[in-house]
Order: structure tokens, then C-alpha cells, then sequence
């Protein structure tokens, strides 16, 4: 069910209505407020010693409307904190992508451009939530144009457009600097993802040769949002089983002594699944051919294969 740009999930439309009252503290505070208030209201009634079995239709009204209001408004903000809508921006998500931002997506985005019709729509409703959703500033005071916004958000979009929607919400603010600084302590210290924009738009100009700075620096994002979420983006048996492998990967490399570790416990795991990121939708047959296992259980866990071997439903509601 689609109600603009705002997407009610079948599954979870129960949430919606009752994702206040299934907490169980906001449930038995609802039924203590509307106990407090029907008595306060009585007591004033009573004092002009009027009998309180007859109050007027209002307070009846009022003491009925005002916790459900109560409740209501609880739902809606819980569903809003677990769907990442911003509650006072909800006007916004009903809008479509603007035609400038559509165009940008034709013309620079060749992942986007692959799309079937239905694919499309849903790609862009994602990227226009993402840009509600983020702030971008410029610690080097560069001149933030829309096609970085746009750009910045179809990137994030893309590594996970196969699976649910998710918009990295522990971090609000993307900083575009003009040096290359990416430090993945930064981005965990102060939830904030920094990306070059010349080192960013640098692996556009090739989409076969392995370089994309910016899938890597977002998938790092991703990586630490897995970390620091409460709700869980992937599935636990998948990523553990894609870690498994990356870690049997990763200590036969470090024995070859062809790497600057010398223990596996010293790799970065966030970098090394980015840079496993990158590697895959930059040049997928050469990872199937080199580490089919590798391949095949990123491409479980992303919910998406770009050689066409393996399907996967949709995660489009």
C-alpha cells in the first residue's frame, strides 16, 4: 500500500496503529493518565455538587479523544523512528523526485539507468527520502550543487536497493570536503560521513575498473549503521556466514605475507567489507570467477546480483 512517497508496509500495518500500545510502559501509562484525567475531570464536576454519575457530553468526549490521541501520536512516532521518517518533515515524503534531481539520475547514474520502469520509481522514492532525510554541509566551503546530493544519495541507495529500505540514520549530516580524509574513527566519533567530491566523482568516469571511492565510502557507512543499529539490517545467519568466509579469505591472504597485517584481528572489517562492496558491483565477473563462494554470499546478503545467476524477490512494497 502506497500513500505517496510514504510507504505502508502490509505486514506492518498493525505497527501504525498499536506499535505505542504493544510497549508495554506507554500502554500502562495511556490507561493511568486516562484513569487520572476522567477522575480530575469528575472531581471538579462534583465540587458544585452536581452528581457526577451525569458529566457533560465534553468531558466525556475530551477524557475518551485525549488518550487516544495520546496513543496515536506514541505510534506514529515509533513507526516514524523505525522507518526513518522525519515526523515534522511527513508533508515532504508525499512529493516525487523533483525533474531536475530525475534527470541527473538519467544522465550520471549508470547503475539507475539499467532499471526496468518499476524499478525506477521505487529508486527514486528511495533517493528523495535519503535527501529529506540527510543534511549536507562543506567544512571547505564548496558550493553544494544538487547533482552531489543527488549523486551521494543514489550511491548509499544502490548497495542496498535490493533488500527493504533503510537510509543510514545514525548519520543526519554528509560533509563534502576537497581533500580526501575518509577516516572510518571520524565517521564512528562523530556520525558523520565525509566524502571528496573530486575523489567521489573520479569513479564515475569508469564503471568497469574497480574504483568507485564512493560505493566504498558508503558501504563503510552501512557497515558501522549495521553496527550501531538496535533493529538489525541484514540477516544475522547470512552475515555470518559471509563473514566466515571473509575471514577464512582474509587470513589465507595475510599468510601468503602478501599483506601490511600480520593477524587477522588487526584487519578493519568495515573497510574490507566495503572494499568487498566496491569489488562487486564494479567488477562482478571477475569476483564470481576468482571467489564464487565470496560473490555468492555477498550477493545474499545485498540481495542482488548483477550477472543475473541468482534471484531474488523484490523488497518493493
Amino acid at each position: 500500500m502506497r500513500w505517496g512517497c510514504i510507504r505502508i508496509k502490509r505486514k506492518y500495518l498493525i505497527d501504525l496503529t498499536f506499535y505505542g500500545m504493544i510497549k508495554l510502559r506507554t500502554f500502562i501509562a495511556t490507561i493511568l493518565f486516562f484513569i487520572i484525567h476522567v477522575s480530575v475531570y469528575a472531581r471538579l464536576y462534583s465540587r458544585g455538587g452536581r452528581d457526577t454519575r451525569h458529566y457533560p457530553t465534553y468531558v466525556w468526549i475530551i477524557a475518551i479523544l485525549l488518550p487516544l490521541i495520546i496513543v496515536a501520536w506514541v505510534s506514529l512516532y515509533h513507526y516514524c523512528k523505525a522507518y526513518e521518517y522525519k515526523l515534522f518533515k511527513l508533508p515532504l515524503y508525499f512529493k516525487p523526485l523533483s525533474k531536475e534531481r530525475q534527470q541527473i539520475l538519467k544522465e550520471k547514474f549508470p547503475y539507475y539507468k539499467g532499471l526496468n520502469q518499476t524499478a525506477k520509481l521505487e529508486f527514486e522514492k528511495r533517493v528523495h527520502h535519503f535527501l529529506i532525510n540527510k543534511h549536507f554541509v562543506s567544512s571547505d566551503v564548496i558550493e553544494i550543487t544538487e547533482e552531489m546530493k543527488v549523486m551521494i544519495a543514489a550511491t548509499s541507495i544502490q548497495i542496498l536497493f535490493g533488500r527493504e529500505s533503510y537510509y543510514l540514520s545514525s548519520f543526519d549530516t554528509i560533509n563534502i570536503t576537497a581533500t580526501d580524509v575518509t577516516n572510518l574513527n571520524a565517521f564512528r566519533e562523530t556520525k558523520q560521513i565525509e566524502i571528496c567530491w573530486e575523489t567521489f566523482s573520479a569513479g564515475y568516469s569508469s564503471i568497469t575498473d574497480g574504483y568507485n571511492p564512493g560505493l566504498k565510502i558508503m558501504a563503510m557507512a552501512l557497515s558501522l549503521e549495521y553496527q550501531f543499529s538496535k533493529t538489525g539490517i541484514f540477516n544475522r545467519q547470512t552475515f555470518k556466514t559471509f563473514d566466515r568466509l571473509y575471514k577464512e579469505q582474509a587470513e589465507k591472504y595475510i599468510q601468503s605475507g602478501k599483506s601490511k597485517y600480520n593477524d587477522y584481528n588487526q584487519v578493519d572489517r568495515d573497510l574490507y567489507f566495503a572494499i568487498a562492496v566496491e569489488y562487486f558491483f564494479e567488477r562482478p565477473e571477475h569476483f564470481h570467477a576468482n571467489q564464487p563462494a565470496m560473490y555468492l554470499a555477498l550477493s545474499k546478503l545485498l540481495r542482488q546480483d548483477l550477472l543475473g545467476m541468482y534471484k531474488y524477490e523484490a523488497k518493493f512494497f
